[in-house]
This record gives structure tokens, sequence and C-alpha cells, in this order.
């Protein structure tokens, strides 16, 4: 993974971990776990990627793919649709026709390592 995509998925990894870890699968609890795309490009010290960090999470895809995991990715999210952008629909493991189960196992999922590598 570049640098920019190692920050984003670390980012997600620590999101996860603190807000996620837990949760129902109730809808609430689950729409509770997403994070805006300028959130996670400013906890990833990365704030001025907010318009453009999809090239950069579809590298976080392939990670998650590459490892038997669910999409973290699936967590960022537009902070006005509360959906994820165009760029999410065919990364590896993503579709946005599926996003509410990808989201879910995303949630639900525990065996994200606690660093990104």
């Amino acid at each position: 993974m570049t640098a920019e995509a190692r920050a984003l998925a670390q980012a997600l990894l620590n999101h996860h971990k603190d807000v996620c870890r837990g949760r129902t699968s109730g809808q609430q609890s689950v729409d509770s776990c997403v994070i805006p795309y300028g959130l996670l490009c400013e906890r990833a010290g990365l704030a001025y990627l907010t318009h453009s960090a999809g090239h950069f999470l579809r590298e976080v895809a392939e990670w998650c793919t590459a490892n038997g995991w669910p999409p973290i990715n699936a967590l960022a999210v537009n902070r006005e649709s509360r959906m994820p952008g165009e760029g999410y629909d065919g990364a590896p493991g993503c579709s946005i026709i599926r996003w509410p189960e990808e989201l879910r196992a995303c949630v639900e999922f525990d065996g994200y390592p606690d660093a990104a590598s």
C-alpha cells in the first residue's frame, strides 16, 4: 500500500476499534459507525485528500480482500448522503448494491489487525 492508503487504513482501523467494536447488528448501531471522508482524512493526517481519497481507499479494499476481511473502507461515507462515493462500487470486494451488508459485516468483524501493514 502507498503511504496515503496505509494512513487511511490505520485511521479506519482506529475508528473501527474505538467506535464500532461491540456494536450489535441493529441498523442504528451500524449507521453510527460510518465516518465522513473529511473526518477520516483529517484523522489520517491527510486533510488535503478529502475529495480524492477514493484511489487510496481502493488500495485499502485490495488489502482487505487479500486478507479475506470485509472491506473496512465501507465505513467511509459522504457527509451529506451518508453513503460511499462513486469509487466504492467496483473496488475489490465492494458493491454499492451490497454496501449495507458489507458495512454490517465490517462493523461486526473482529479480526482486523491493530496496525495497517
